[in-house]
Parts: structure tokens; sequence; C-alpha cells
């Protein structure tokens, strides 16, 4: 089964000609420029949709795929994902890591299990934090720094780290 990394979220039609206004949820914007096809899915249905042309405007990016000329045409494209399959992405640098690929992950100290990877909060310019859940429904945070998180093996799912006390 493919597997696709969101890029963009559309969140509301614009303008008379079909256009979408699309929530970044990438960090590599200029991506659109090289993309002809994108999958669409809301949750429960997937479009396939050509891109006609693109433009950013107010930190989101506008989007007219082609054959849609009306607005009452995209209508059932808002609230999805706009998607690209995973071998797609964008190469990233070492150590760095896309948020899907740390959701998930155990994360550990010495040998203990203290978590998984429910999810990540940006902090802004400071990084952000991996939000762990322990396996009584309690959760923390981590925060994503060299200090603190010593290996990442995103192909066994796995976050060794070393904490300070209290930070459980």
């Amino acid at each position: 089964m493919a597997q696709f990394a969101s890029i963009a979220r559309i969140v509301k039609k614009r303008g008379v000609r079909g256009e979408v206004a699309a929530e970044l949820l990438t960090d590599f914007p200029e991506r659109f420029s090289s993309l002809d096809q994108v999958r669409i899915f809301n949750g429960e249905t997937e479009y396939w949709e050509e891109i006609e042309k693109h433009w950013f405007h107010k930190n989101r990016v506008i989007l007219k795929f082609r054959g849609r000329d009306r607005p009452e045409e995209v209508e059932e494209l808002i609230g999805g994902d706009v998607q690209v399959s995973e071998d797609q992405r964008v190469s990233l640098p070492q150590d760095s890591y896309f948020h899907s690929d740390l959701i998930g992950c155990q994360v550990l100290e010495d040998e203990e299990v203290l978590g998984g990877v429910t999810g990540i909060l940006e902090t802004g310019t400071a990084g952000c934090n991996l939000v762990v859940t322990r396996a009584d429904g309690g959760e923390f945070m981590v925060p994503l720094v060299l200090k603190f998180v010593l290996k990442v093996d995103v192909g066994k799912k796995v976050i060794q780290v070393n904490l300070p006390s209290g930070l459980v």
C-alpha cells in the first residue's frame, strides 16, 4: 500500500476561477514548483488532481487544479490534505526527521520504555518537543535537542533519550 505525506491542507475556496487556499504543512514550499499531480485526501475520499498553477499569498499556497474552473467544483476538496507519495518527499540533512517518521516511535531511556511519541509540538525558533504518552495515558514532553535525544532510529521506530530527573 502506498504511503503519502501531507504538504498542505485546503482551508477555503478562493476567487471565482476554482482556486483554493491551502495552509502549508511543509518546510519546503518550493516543492510545489516541481509537482504536476497531487493526491487530495479528506479522511474518506481521495482525489487525484493536476496542478495547473500555484502561487503564495499570506503564508498560504493558492492552488488551481486543471478542470476545476468554478468555486462549486472545488467545494468537495475543502478540508482535504494535499499529499505527495513518500518517494516524492524532500531529502533531509543528516539528523533531521519528518514529523510523520517520529510519531509512533518508542522512547527509551537506557532499556526502559518511557512511552511512545504521539505528537510534535512546534515551539517556534526554539525547535520542537516530542509529545510522549506513557502506558498509563499521561503525557510529557521531550525537547528535540542533542542534549536529551541521543539516537533516533526511524527504521526501528526507537528514540534513545537521556532526560534530567523530574522531566517524566
